[in-house]
């Protein structure tokens, strides 16, 4: 009997190839979809899961509050870690981390800029069981100038990078012994490169750690000893930071309060400053759920149309079988076996589509995905689901509904069923063109909102400016800046030159200053930057009040400030700020000796908060250069050559002021190619199931075109005859998606302080070119029909 349901549902298939072709197409692309957004929400969700311990293990955060205002830093005091693991004996292990950001390695004649280093306590791969390739963990990071690399890093300084193993790496003039090879984790939201070991501090600087309760620079780990203890201990802290951290900061009037973050947790729900790496976003994670089951819905629904549509041309058949003596089970299942076997070709189609796709869209995503179908048992169980779903829910109408009928009524011509499920098609038509139009939309609504963060007025230039690395671990470079800008200025093509601690777009430094207010001095916390003599000028900063930093007045480096408008604003500075006393206590305190117009120092996400600028003469952050458009090559190979010969020992890294403030919006712009690919493979999609249907319903209609042809009617009327239904479904999708995609949009854009406008002419022109497609997609087919000589028409019934 098997073998019999197989050979008729081949027969089936093969005489029918368009329509097969289409189902098996349509449904490969949408399953392949899904899968792919699967594969990538499943991966987000995976973060800091391959550590063993990920139940126990919680992160440390610490929020400073002044004034009611609160600034929430992932970054904690170096003293926290080892006095929570004093005090609370459910805490199993608590380790540090201090990142020391980029840094130059060095291996013979090998010269190799390594971001992302970071110093660690000898404890840590107690808290986190990364895979050593070599070297014990319990010691590994325990002995002074020891360090750990990724196998990755280990390869760029040896063939082998197992050989790095007790080699040398130098930094500056220390030398460093590798201790330990350790394997990375791509799904963690703590991704070092090289850990050095943190007793490599020098003495005097480690016994601060034990005491500082003022400056903030690790990150705090701690592993409990049973999964389920951190909301008793989360209660605790308060009282830890009554006893510990407010007797050691003395009489100030901020106050400090610790929270206790989930390893897991983080990835997807942080909002603390100076996170090490760029964390995810939740909502995208259901954005993309969405649009992958959208995706699926579409081709699913293509599925049930045809169908639907061809169930009609199998009701004779049904009534014969009945006749010949098949039983309605025997017949429910010839359908569902038909239905089931088609959706399992698509779905080995749609993983052969994957295999091919995944690298592009590892690529896309910025991600290292794998498709480990066998290993991964929730995708295959999903996989299993799609496939027994979609086969069942689309093989369900012809199985139920035909083999219901009764053969006296099937056989009878005026009793065949014309219908097919035509209320359902249209319905189904319906939904699929919002849904694609839903998708459409927000896509152009992506597009415009970048597009106008990339030209808005930020109130400085951020073209045509080189951003070169100063080396924070090379004193010696640092103090050949000068000489580098005297040596760069010297080109024509470079017009400007300055040297700040930190650039637009990266997290400023936080202080809490000491203002004056009503003649008295008050605490404000304000963000930061430090900045030489031309960093203003260079910027195109516009000084609104008072006068920029000069080299003609030697107070101007310590005692001088200029603030941002936002800054004179909160402090209620309603007169002229100009002379205002401000500083870092009360012994040392300098004056306002400028202000600067409100600029996007941070990403268009926030609004503009108090900034004040410090002068740096020597900083080791960034270089900045004004380059003249044109002779770019020439210009950079320039300044390449002076770099080399003021610091042979260091290579020279850069950027493009433009492009290192546009990574802000790095993942809204993946967001946007994400959703343009898949808004199109939606679109063409629910095309191919129009193209089907419209094929159905021309080939339904032969005999009605012959006749209407025979009596005079045109090419274009028949066209007109056949467009015209799809054409008024398209346009009740228009009319449906609208609204929902406005409010969907609408919430998305509130994450933007500055964001653009949902204009009318994103609905018309989507709108439009939906129903042009679908419109082009049904005249080519029904053009076709209205050709065929109406004698080969009327004889083909």
């Amino acid at each position: 009997m098997l073998q019999h349901y197989l050979k008729t549902t081949w027969r089936n298939l093969t005489r029918n190839k368009v329509y097969t072709a289409i189902n098996v197409v349509g449904l490969a692309i949408g399953v392949a979809s899904c899968l792919l957004i699967f594969l990538y929400v499943q991966h987000e969700l995976s973060y800091d899961k391959a550590f063993t311990r990920h139940d126990r293990i919680y992160r440390v955060v610490n929020n400073l509050i002044v004034e009611d205002e609160v600034e929430k830093a992932s970054i904690t005091h170096a003293a926290l870690a080892p006095n929570l693991a004093a005090d609370y004996p459910e805490i199993e292990a608590a380790t540090r981390m201090i990142n020391w950001h980029k840094r130059v390695f060095r291996q013979g004649e090998k010269a190799i800029t390594i971001d992302n280093t970071f110093f660690a306590d000898s404890n840590y791969f107690d808290i986190f069981d990364y895979k050593l390739l070599e070297g014990n963990p319990k010691t590994a990071l325990q002995e002074p100038n020891s360090i750990v690399l990724t196998e990755e890093v280990a390869g760029k300084f040896f063939a082998n990078p197992l050989d790095a193993m007790f080699n040398t790496l130098k930094i500056g003039n220390d030398s460093y012994k590798v201790t330990g090879i350790f394997k990375a984790v791509d799904a963690a939201h703590m991704k070092p490169n090289v850990l050095v070991s943190i007793n490599s501090l020098p003495a005097d600087l480690r016994q601060q750690f034990k005491s500082n309760w003022f400056s903030t620079n690790s990150y705090t780990y701690i592993l409990l000893r049973q999964p389920g203890m951190g909301d008793a201990l989360q209660a605790k802290l308060p009282d830890f930071v009554k006893r510990r951290v407010a007797p050691a900061r003395g009489d100030t009037k901020e106050r400090v309060e610790l929270y206790l973050q989930p390893l897991t947790y983080i990835h997807l729900n942080s909002d603390y400053l100076w996170e090490p790496f760029p964390v995810g976003n939740k909502s995208y994670i259901y954005i993309f759920s969405f649009v992958g089951i959208f995706i699926l819905l579409i081709a699913s629904i293509n599925y049930m149309n045809l169908a639907t549509a061809r169930s009609v041309k199998r009701a004779r058949e049904v009534g014969l079988r009945k006749v010949v003596g098949a039983s309605r089970p025997q017949l429910i299942a010839q359908f569902l076996s038909e239905s089931v076997l088609l959706t399992l070709l698509a779905l080995v189609i749609a993983l052969v589509f994957v295999e091919l796709l995944l690298p592009s869209f590892n690529s896309l995503t910025e991600k290292q995905i794998p498709s480990t179908y066998f290993t991964n048992p929730t995708l295959l169980l999903v996989i299993i689901a799609i496939g027994v779903f979609i086969g069942l829910v689309a093989g369900s109408y012809p199985a139920l509904v035909l083999s219901h009928f009764r053969p006296v009524d099937i056989l009878k011509s005026d009793k065949t069923p014309r219908g097919g499920g035509a209320l359902l098609r249209k319905g189904l038509v319906v939904l699929q063109f919002t849904i694609s139009l839903v998708l459409i939309i927000g896509t152009v609504v992506v597009y415009s909102q970048m597009h106008y963060l990339k030209n808005q007025d930020l109130g400085f230039t951020k073209d045509q400016v080189l951003v070169i690395d100063i080396p924070s671990g090379d004193s010696t470079i640092v103090s050949k800046m000068p000489v580098l800008k005297t040596e760069l200025l010297r080109n024509p093509h470079i017009t400007k030159a300055a040297t700040t601690g930190m650039i637009p777009g990266e997290e400023t430094g936080v202080i809490i200053f000491k203002v004056e207010r009503d003649d008295k001095m008050a605490e404000k916390t304000m963000n930061t930057i430090w900045a030489d003599y031309d960093y203003l000028d260079l910027m195109d900063i516009k000084v609104k009040k008072g006068r920029n930093f000069s080299k003609e007045m030697p107070t101007d480096e310590e005692n001088g400030f200029i603030l941002n408008e936002a800054a004179v604003k909160a402090l209620g500075w309603t007169q002229d700020p100009i002379g205002k006393r401000i500083g870092g206590s009360d012994t040392t305190s300098g004056r306002v000796i400028g202000v600067v117009q409100d600029f996007n120092y941070k990403s268009l996400h926030s609004k503009i908060e108090p900034l004040v600028i410090m002068l740096a003469p020597q900083n080791s952050g960034s270089l900045l250069a004004r380059i003249t458009p044109g002779n770019f090559s020439e210009t950079l190979g320039y300044v390449e050559n002076t770099w080399q010969r003021l610091a042979p020992t260091q290579p020279m890294e850069y950027t493009f002021l433009d492009e290192s403030f546009n990574l802000q919006y790095r993942a809204e712009e993946k967001m946007l190619t994400i959703f343009g690919y898949f808004a199109g493979l939606t679109i063409l999609i629910a095309c191919m199931g129009l193209f089907g249907l419209v094929s159905f319903m021309a080939e339904q209609r032969t005999k009605e075109i012959g006749i209407r042809k025979v009596l005079g009617s045109s090419v274009s009327g028949i066209v007109l005859l056949l467009t015209k239904d799809f054409a008024v479904l398209v346009l009740v999708a228009i009319v449906l998606a609208c609204p929902i995609a406005w409010y969907g949009m609408d919430k998305w854009l509130q994450d933007f302080t500055y964001r653009t406008q949902i204009s009318a002419w994103i609905f018309i022109l989507s709108g439009l070119a939906a129903l042009a497609l679908a419109i082009l997609t049904v005249s080519y087919k029904a053009t076709r029909a209205a050709m065929t000589d109406p004698v080969l028409a009327l004889r083909s019934e």
